[in-house]
């Protein structure tokens, strides 16, 4: 008896270390537990423990079936809303797939790469491999305009583009948000949208941001949903979908390696809740548009913030370090840039960023 018990608890120790060594963070992340506080108990639906495999992380649904990936290996899962495992499989030919996009027939993700498959989940099938000009890290289905929206890299960076991987659009969103968006979803249900939600890795690890599409901004909804976690808050996969067993849309997601999780859609929306002296002031830039000299007018406490200046892909054009005080004046030599739209982005070293669009003129 003795001897069973220890083997038993020789297996729980190897399983927690596995889960614990299989979580895919951004690396120097700053996870700042104080950053947003005064959470709501964010009305949750239901939620339920990852039990299928190490590295779970993309997750969707058709409504019934829960499907989760398996980040650093070849394996899916299939779950019911209740968190009963119902089959596990691979793919040949499919791996490392991070967040799932579903359009009513087919799912879709990538393997943080300059690819995306698109996959039958029910038949266990692959149907095609797409190439891309951006590594893709977050997916999601517009079936208004029946295209694909991606997040890239560690960069907040949204892109629209057909099945056919090409781009179709692309932006920095304005306002202050954060970096590091490992899930996406697309949501044309709540009112004045459409909009995407973002699930982000930076600040506790697991929060939640809306953003609006047709200004191309952050609206200022933040969720904080680590404390659902009970250990590893790693933002994963996010989906928007009408469950059969329930009148409200949801918008679930996974938090890597620990559970799958779900908040009625129309709570989520009321949740705004941002401490503004943990965040970034708004900052100007001027001119605009620019020749030679683009000038940065910001406002902060004493802190060191990273600079960048990125183009429409999404490539960095300029990366600095600057020193603020309670008001600083920087100026960027622009001169060397082709005419076009760029975007300039500061980041904190919590993890929150502001960015702004420019254009530079012959």
């Amino acid at each position: 008896m003795k001897n069973i018990l220890l083997i038993l608890i020789c297996l729980f120790g190897l399983n927690a270390f596995a889960q614990q060594n299989h979580d895919e963070i951004a690396p120097n992340i700053n996870v700042n537990p104080n950053a947003i506080n005064g959470r709501d108990s964010i009305n949750l639906q239901f939620s339920f423990p990852c039990i299928a495999f190490a590295g779970e992380y993309g997750v969707n649904t058709d409504g019934t079936d829960i499907f989760v990936t398996q980040w650093y290996g070849n394996l899916f899962a299939r779950y019911d809303e209740f968190g009963v495992l119902h089959d596990t499989f691979s793919i040949p030919g499919v791996s490392h797939i991070r967040d799932l996009a579903y359009d009513g027939q087919y799912y879709y993700g990538s393997p943080f790469d300059s690819i995306f498959y698109i996959l039958d989940l029910d038949n266990k099938v692959l149907i095609d491999v797409i190439h891309t000009s951006f590594q893709i890290r977050g997916m999601t289905y517009d079936p208004d305009s029946d295209a694909l929206w991606a997040s890239e890299c560690w960069s907040p960076m949204f892109y629209k583009m057909d099945i056919q991987g090409n781009i179709l659009d692309s932006w920095l969103p304005s306002g202050i948000t954060l970096d590091i968006i490992s899930g996406l979803s697309y949501d044309n249900n709540s009112p004045d949208g459409p909009f995407l939600w973002g699930f982000s890795q930076d600040s506790t690890g697991a929060i939640i941001i809306k953003y609006d599409i047709p200004n191309q901004s952050q609206t200022g909804n933040m969720i904080d949903v680590s404390t659902l976690a009970t250990s590893g808050y790693y933002a994963g996969g996010l989906f928007i979908r009408q469950m059969e067993l329930r009148s409200e849309m949801i918008l679930g997601g996974m938090i890597q390696n620990d559970l799958v999780f779900a908040l009625e859609l129309g709570y989520a929306n009321q949740l705004v809740d941002i401490e503004s002296n943990e965040m970034l002031p708004s900052m100007e830039i001027y001119p605009n548009p620019v020749q030679d000299i683009l000038n940065l007018s910001i406002s902060s406490q004493d802190q060191e913030l990273s600079c960048r200046i990125l183009n429409q892909t999404g490539q960095i054009i300029q990366d600095h370090k600057i020193n603020v005080n309670s008001s600083s004046d920087i100026s960027f030599n622009t001169s060397m840039l082709e005419p076009g739209v760029y975007f300039i982005q500061i980041s904190s070293n919590k993890g929150y960023s502001i960015a702004k669009k420019f254009l530079k003129i012959k």
